[in-house]
């Protein structure tokens, strides 16, 4: 009805001639309600979307709506929301009020305070990132695009545009199992309008330990320009350092960097070397105390020639010092001052028990061009520092033997993947990196033209392809004013923007967050899988801990370069392990695993091998055939799939209860 009917000032006198026609009380009642419809008919809609969708303001391609926001996740864990406001007419004064979340089983309440909002402000881009074919993008330039958490509390909406308001919701590690109810109200001076949230919290736990390791390199160069601060390393100087690794950690990134020029190095008046580590120290401080950095990264002691990356030649770094006879800066080659340093920041890292934390640079993207001279000062380096792990982001295979962390980028990976996978397996360490427009089509991707979905299942595919790390070269390297410049790199040189007093989150820097928390999820069930094997016999050897989660991250990353778009994809698939995980602590327990994996595609009358564990007492049935348990719970068997029947359905039951476990393939004729 409020859609349907036009208020007019003649309804309302309507009433007010025939006073009679209702009750004194009633006649209030119904004016109020008539002055309600009437403004909500010509006012604004508010409705809920996917977080993993951009609302464009114009409201191209309008992701699907809903009547509540519903949200789900674990104790400790931080997760997104996010709602729209539009009108056919502006709106003023508009603004946000969070309620609290009641548990109405429990009557525990999440205070308000739980969840912040923010609008999204937006970007214009002219063009889109080179390499990329339209249906990559999240659509095609000129356009503006929604990127950006604004600072503004209140603000002015005009008519016919989409406005996003983001939800980033806190769940604290104390919260009580169970679903959460409130609203969340949009106030504006023409009225306001309410709009239900439901969080459902499950009995899990985001672990305190990162175990993906993450680094995004900043930049201090601009904090005089935009932070006012006119002294380099002066208190407000680490203060603004503080808030960059504050927001850094929380966003779960435990990689730092400290760059090797904080090292302050003299000659001595007999011509020796001495080092001060004191500034380096201090920088390294403030991110150990935020409590959840776990490792550190040193900058580089190799350069480039002239040509840049182009440069077939890889040379020592000179280093600036102080002539204490002098008194005087001056400029000394690598090559007499690495053979006293290295050693000396090694034993140094030592004493303080960084060294097994830190992770040592060359030169950043070596190439085929320039391997051979990278190779060989990777040695000389190494040869001063021999307990210092070598990382760097690489560009070929040829130097996996003169390095401990090989950083390969994405499409590199994807290239080589068999040769780093052989190379990560004798003990080394796979990450990889981005950098958005060098990088292959149809990869995930980080430019602000591409869809937000894709800074998240990164993380995915960091878990289905076993690497344990990931680099990336921009949480702050702006342009002049980066709100209008996006620069040749359309954005991907930063995840965060200024403000005089700190930085703000772009929705590309929050789903990378939730990415890395989804791989929690797939560590905790690896986790939950290696604790049954590990409690079982020589039997049950054939248990691969990882394989079970690289099938549920298989549904949303396929490959590398095939992944889903589709927000309810992702969502049961973090459903599924969620289910997993819970499923340990009930009774019938039992663990299956194939042979193939799920998800594998093979020719009709292909066998499938299955492998499971049970408990005592449980009764197996695999595609209607009951399968013997052996007395430690082992039980196994070959099915024959053809293309009319490409499921493997495994029921257990016991006194406690039942389960259906299916495994799903594709069997083509």
């Amino acid at each position: 009805m409020c859609v349907k009917l036009k208020c007019t000032e003649d309804m309302k006198r309507h009433f007010a001639v025939f006073p009679g026609f209702l009750k004194p009380i009633v006649f209030s009642a119904v004016i109020f309600s008539l002055n309600s419809i009437c403004l909500n008919a010509q006012s604004f809609r508010v409705f809920a979307v996917s977080d993993l969708l951009q609302v464009f303001e114009d409201g191209y391609k309008l992701p699907p709506s809903y009547d509540t926001i519903n949200l789900f996740g674990i104790r400790g864990e931080s997760i997104s929301g996010q709602f729209v406001i539009t009108s056919k007419k502006g709106l003023a004064d508009v603004t946000i009020e969070m309620g609290d979340l009641k548990n109405k089983t429990t009557g525990k309440v999440l205070p308000a305070s739980t969840v912040e909002w923010n609008f999204v402000g937006t970007i214009q881009l002219e063009k889109n990132a080179p390499n990329q074919p339209l249906r990559a993008l999240a659509r095609p330039a000129p356009a503006k695009y929604p990127e950006y958490l604004m600072e503004e509390r209140k603000l002015n909406i005009s008519e016919k545009v989409f406005k996003p308001v983001w939800l980033t919701l806190a769940i604290p590690e104390f919260a009580f199992p169970g679903k959460y109810i409130g609203n969340v109200t949009v106030k504006t001076a023409q009225g306001n309008q309410s709009l239900p949230v439901s969080l459902m919290v499950y009995p899990l736990t985001m672990p305190v330990e990162r175990h993906l390791k993450i680094v995004e390199w900043y930049s201090t160069s601009r904090f005089q320009e935009l932070h006012s601060i006119k002294e380099p390393y002066s208190e407000p100087w680490f203060d603004m350092l503080k808030i960059y690794a504050k927001n850094m950690a929380d966003h779960r990134q435990n990689v730092f960097r400290v760059p090797m020029n904080a090292i302050d190095i003299r000659k001595s008046k007999l011509g020796e070397l001495e080092f001060d580590f004191s500034l380096f120290d201090k920088i390294a401080e403030i991110f150990w105390n935020t409590g959840k950095m776990d490792y550190l990264e040193t900058g580089f002691l190799a350069k480039f020639g002239s040509e840049k990356w182009y440069s077939t030649k890889i040379y020592l770094v000179d280093f600036a010092l102080t002539d204490l006879e002098t008194g005087k800066k001056i400029t000394m080659r690598g090559e007499e001052v690495i053979p006293y340093l290295l050693p000396a920041f090694e034993n140094h890292l030592r004493s303080l028990g960084w060294l097994h934390k830190t992770y040592f640079h060359i030169q950043d993207e070596p190439s085929l061009h320039n391997v051979l001279s990278w190779r060989e000062i990777s040695s000389y380096l190494h040869h001063y520092a021999p307990d210092l792990r070598r990382m760097d982001a690489i560009e070929t295979t040829y130097l996996l033997d003169e390095i401990e962390v090989a950083v390969p980028k994405l499409d590199a990976l994807a290239s080589w993947y068999n040769i780093y996978k052989t190379w990560e397996q004798k003990g080394n360490e796979l990450w990889f990196y981005t950098v958005g427009i060098y990088q292959a089509s149809l990869l995930p991707n980080k430019t602000i033209d591409m869809p937000v979905m894709d800074s998240r299942i990164l993380h995915w595919l960091n878990y289905k392809y076993n690497a344990t790390g990931y680099l990336h070269w921009g949480w702050n390297q702006w342009t002049a004013n980066p709100y209008v410049d996006p620069d040749i790199h359309i954005g991907d040189g930063w995840h965060v923007y200024p403000t005089k007093n700190g930085v703000l989150n772009s929705l590309r820097w929050e789903q990378m967050r939730n990415g890395i928390q989804d791989y929690e999820y797939f560590w905790m069930l690896e986790d939950k899988i290696q604790a049954l094997k590990d409690s079982l016999g020589s039997q049950f050897s054939w248990i691969e801990p990882r394989q079970r989660g690289e099938e549920i991250a298989g549904n949303v990353v396929m490959d590398f370069a095939e992944h889903t778009d589709d927000p309810l994809v992702l969502y049961k698939a973090k459903m599924a392990v969620i289910k997993e995980l819970l499923d340990f602590n009930t009774s019938p327990r039992i663990y299956i695993q194939t042979n193939p994996k799920e998800n594998s595609s093979f020719t009709d009358a292909s066998d499938v091998e299955v492998f499971g564990w049970t408990e005592p007492g449980t009764k197996i049935v695999i595609n209607g055939k009951e399968i013997p348990v052996n007395k430690q719970g082992l039980f196994l068997d070959l099915f024959q799939l053809r293309s009319n029947s490409g499921s493997v359905v495994v029921k257990a039951s016991n006194p406690n209860g039942s389960k259906d476990i299916v495994r799903n393939f594709v069997v083509k004729k």
